[in-house]
């Protein structure tokens, strides 16, 4: 196969695939999408077990895929990002994700069951995670607790230090 030649959406994605899998990608779905939607012919959703293996993962996917003839370059989005990772090869798009934001956005459910018409995909700072606690509250009681740490700290120099003698003079 010449570089001038793009290779089709089913045999990239199952380059992608292999890809993924050689990375030990967990849980790795494709999904084929063509004629039910227009953004892409496949989504591969895969999770993350950490973000050392969801770099490893999408550096890997960038090599092989920079390897490959007739593989264009991705658009990738949210590399500093801790739980999703989106890279778009225009017809076969990947979704690396954490094991929270897979469960949180459940993208799979999302693509592979009707939804109303106009009804639009989750994508991250649309979906909220599922907390008894929003991030403030959170934040107070790890304050409340430093403040606790601290008081304690503090009240155990108290009793380690010595009382100074005013007597002596130099």
């Amino acid at each position: 196969m010449s570089n001038n030649t793009m290779l089709d959406s089913q045999t990239k994605a199952q380059i992608l695939l292999e890809a993924i899998e050689d990375r030990k990608g967990h849980e790795p779905i494709l999904l084929d999408l063509r004629g039910k939607v227009n953004v892409a012919d496949f989504f591969l959703i895969v999770t993350a077990t950490s973000l050392p293996h969801l770099r490893a993962l999408a550096e890997n996917v960038l090599e092989r895929a920079k390897d490959e003839p007739g593989m264009a370059k991705p658009n990738v989005q949210g590399e500093a990002s801790v739980e999703w990772v989106l890279m778009d090869f225009g017809d076969v798009v990947i979704h690396l994700m954490s094991e929270e934001a897979r469960e949180r956005y459940k993208l799979e459910q999302f693509w592979t069951t009707p939804q109303p018409k106009g009804a639009l995909p989750p994508v991250p700072g649309t979906v909220l995670p599922e907390t008894p606690q929003n991030a403030w509250d959170i934040e107070e009681d790890e304050d409340e607790e430093d403040e606790e740490d601290d008081v304690a700290f503090f009240a155990s120099l108290d009793l380690e230090v010595e009382p100074i003698d005013e007597d002596i003079v130099e």
